[in-house]
């Protein structure tokens, strides 16, 4: 099982988040068990487990040298990487008591707490870590900083801080606009404090990035109630209908969202997408040739509109 999937099966965006822990973890590995191949098995997206026999071998390494915070760090990270999450937390911490400010180990509790469902003792490491990179960036394209905002977001939202966490997702954005995840956790963060729209954009930013991104589509159906825009209730419950590949539900509701919304590209996209499931290729590409006109510069429904030229033409 990946590293991906053993952690909450996060997103690719969230996997990238901690790689530079794994990266880090391994320069350290590689030193004292050469000849294991730590590249292919802890920093390729896809990688395997890690045996019970690795994490022994460290753990006798730090064992034979407890000072050393590397090995610590090491040990974390494998702690980590099996969701084994107190002893993730308890190594860290043994580092961080004699060295406060090392960035390894800050964001290694702070991402085990974030697992363990401990936000408050997460978000500490978080603020932590963040004063650090934002003191020390020598860049503006600070991936490390980017993640240490996100979880540091993510962690105030679930402690119920939704005035802090849209601060600090709004800076992770500003690193990375792409960031589908911080998008949702910002639409959370508005929602919760009533900004609804701003929800409404953060919530659409992010499934324009993550087509299947049902928890967005859930947003955007909360919010628009809250909005009272039923027809824009009626899409977001279509397209998330689509996204869990309930396409019946999803071919009513984007029925009706066409034709009460008749410029939401969105709500033809996903129709078309729809009748494409339901082999219903004339009336798809239909829809995807309106989709294309209200949104020619969106690359998903320009892929689509090509997809489905091309089988429209093969069944003619």
């Amino acid at each position: 099982m990946s590293v991906k999937q053993r952690i909450n099966n996060m997103r690719e965006q969230e996997l990238r988040r901690i790689l530079w822990i794994t990266i880090a973890a391994f320069v350290v590995i590689a030193v004292l068990f050469a000849g294991y191949y730590y590249v292919d098995r802890y920093v390729r997206v896809g990688n395997q487990s890690t045996p019970d026999g690795d994490i022994q071998k460290v753990e006798q390494a730090v064992r034979d040298n407890p000072q050393s915070p590397e090995l610590r760090i090491s040990l974390a990270q494998q702690y980590l990487s099996q969701a084994m999450y107190a002893k993730a937390v308890d190594q860290a911490t043994q580092v961080l008591a004699s060295f406060p400010e090392q960035e390894d180990a800050l964001m290694i509790a702070g991402t085990a707490l974030t697992r363990a469902g401990r936000p408050q003792e997460a978000i500490v490491r978080f603020e932590t870590l963040v004063k650090l990179r934002e003191a020390n960036a020598k860049t503006s394209n600070d991936t490390v900083l980017e993640a240490a905002y996100y979880f540091l977001g993510q962690n105030y939202n679930a402690a119920g801080q939704h005035d802090k966490a849209l601060p600090a997702l709004e800076s992770a954005l500003k690193i990375d606009k792409t960031d589908a995840d911080a998008l949702y956790q910002a639409g959370l963060a508005s929602q919760a404090t009533k900004q609804y729209e701003k929800a409404v954009d953060y919530y659409n930013r992010a499934a324009r990035l993550v087509p299947d991104f049902t928890e967005a589509y859930s947003g955007l159906i909360d919010t628009y109630t809250a909005l009272n825009q039923l027809d824009n209730v009626a899409c977001a419950r279509g397209l998330q209908a689509l996204s869990i590949k309930d396409y019946k539900t999803a071919q009513t509701d984007l029925e009706y969202a066409v034709k009460t919304l008749p410029a939401n590209a969105q709500a033809y996209f996903g129709l078309a997408l729809t009748y494409e499931k339901l082999n219903r290729i004339q009336d798809a590409y239909k829809m995807i040739q309106t989709a294309a006109q209200l949104d020619p510069n969106n690359i998903g429904i320009q892929q689509a509109f090509g997809r489905m030229k091309n089988t429209q033409k093969e069944q003619e």
